[in-house]
């Protein structure tokens, strides 16, 4: 490997790691819980850094390429798992056993569908949500919870929060596994650079400014999946007209 393609690399290695953090610090208990959410959205950034890198210093590979199909596994399919399995449902272990394997089955099979079906890998967009829009969902309501925003209100366990919550979950992991077409953000600069901006915020003490932008994070995420698809079909539509 040359090192236009070892450093690309290197930043997908270290989102795999930053998954494999997540999932040992989400099992060391409440008191890492948000740590781990931080990791996860951590990986977001990198697992987005890391092919617009490749392609800028002309570094793609197909090593590369399927070592990123591991690292989404790793840190948007099985951590956030884990991290659902230790805050939510703690008094129905049945549902938490259901929810966190429908995770892991929804991941395994996006993945793998989308390995096998898109060639482009993701450039021309993506058939179904992406998994990093579930792992991002789960990050930022457990760092809301754990940054204590509304107080006791604020719970995953159990109450109204909760439902929304597990709906969400639900909701994405579907659409994970549909045919409904997204766009790449990550594509464009423009939305990337203020997504890195967003996830620092997380890391800072201030538990006004670190909440809020995990709040920005979580409007810009609901906008994503309902819209994304209006958004491909209207890019669709002008592609038409033009020709």
């Amino acid at each position: 490997m040359t090192w236009r393609q070892l450093l690309p690399t290197a930043v997908t290695l270290s989102a795999m790691l930053c998954g494999f953090f997540s999932m040992l610090l989400a099992l060391e208990g409440q008191a890492h819980f948000m740590l781990a959410a931080q990791f996860i959205m951590l990986a977001m950034i990198l697992d987005g850094l890391d092919g617009n890198l490749a392609r800028r210093i002309k570094g793609t590979s197909p090593f590369g390429a399927e070592l990123d199909t591991y690292v989404d596994m790793t840190a948007f399919g099985l951590a956030p798992a884990i991290l659902i399995y230790q805050v939510s449902l703690q008094t129905y272990i049945g549902w938490r056993v259901l929810m966190t394997a429908m995770v892991v089955l929804s991941g395994v099979i996006r993945l793998a569908r989308f390995k096998v079906a898109d060639t482009q890998r993701g450039q021309g967009g993506y058939c179904g949500l992406p998994i990093t829009a579930s792992a991002g969902w789960v990050a930022i309501f457990v760092f809301l919870e754990e940054a204590g925003v509304l107080g006791g209100f604020f719970q995953l366990n159990q109450g109204p929060v909760a439902l929304v919550f597990l709906a969400g979950v639900v909701a994405m992991i579907t659409l994970q596994v549909s045919n409904v077409r997204y766009p790449k953000p990550t594509k464009a600069l423009g939305v990337f650079v203020p997504c890195v901006a967003l996830v620092a915020m997380l890391f800072l003490r201030d538990m006004r400014l670190a909440p809020a932008a995990a709040l920005v994070m979580l409007f810009f995420g609901v906008i994503y999946v309902v819209f994304g698809p209006m958004f491909v079909s209207l890019r669709k539509r002008r592609r038409y007209a033009a020709t």
